[in-house]
């Protein structure tokens, strides 16, 4: 079915033996490496669009988005090239690079994630703040990964998980006050936690200067 988007989600009324891969042609089921993708799409008319933690196959004519690895056809959305003016695929893992430094991999940096994607990148403003952040943050997050028992680092630790259990509630909340209000303070803790980082980054620079 076709949206005024130029994407079209299958829906699911081919055959048990259509949906078989080793039996489609290239062609039709596209290609992808198997990873999960961050993707922003603008369309020719304009429509910025972005598919968070999602898989990504492309055909000659089509790129077919799913966050479902085996691409189901029910689930999955398909935008002809045609109708896209700019796309841009970027590796989930490498957004988020401050708490991945100082909190790994998990249930933080999940739900961070999500509230980039659902908060943060469908606004102008949130995009403004993730595009200084991207270009920022990667120096001060190899500083912190360095020195992962610093006091400066434990501290930047602490935020980043009060973040995450914020962004937790935030998504369990009901009520549309409350999730704008934990929204506003997430976007504010957002612009601390790199204030924080970059003060860290260059106290702990500035000692691994002094001791060699």
């Amino acid at each position: 079915m076709s949206t005024e988007d130029g994407s079209e989600t299958d829906t699911g009324t081919e055959s048990a033996d259509a949906d078989d891969d080793g039996d489609r042609p290239l062609s039709e089921i596209g290609v992808g490496d198997g990873r999960d993708k961050h993707i922003h799409l603008v369309t020719e008319s304009g429509k910025e669009i972005d598919h968070d933690d999602v898989f990504i196959r492309h055909t000659e004519t089509e790129y077919l988005v799913c966050e479902d690895h085996e691409f189901p056809a029910s689930e999955t959305t398909r935008y002809r090239k045609e109708n896209i003016g700019r796309v841009k695929i970027t590796q989930h893992h490498s957004n988020c690079f401050i708490t991945t430094a100082t909190a790994g991999e998990g249930p933080t940096l999940d739900s961070l994630r999500g509230f980039r994607a659902d908060v943060m990148r469908p606004s102008p403003t949130g995009r403004t703040l993730l595009r200084v952040y991207d270009a920022t943050s990667p120096p001060i997050a190899a500083t912190l990964d360095r020195h992962p028992e610093a006091v400066p680092t434990r501290l930047v630790r602490g935020l980043v998980d009060r973040c995450g259990s914020l962004a937790d509630r935030r998504r369990a909340a009901t009520g549309r006050g409350q999730r704008a209000t934990l929204s506003l303070v997430l976007i504010g803790l957002y612009v601390v936690g790199v204030c924080l980082g970059a003060l860290a980054h260059g106290w702990l620079r500035a000692r691994e200067r002094w001791v060699s």
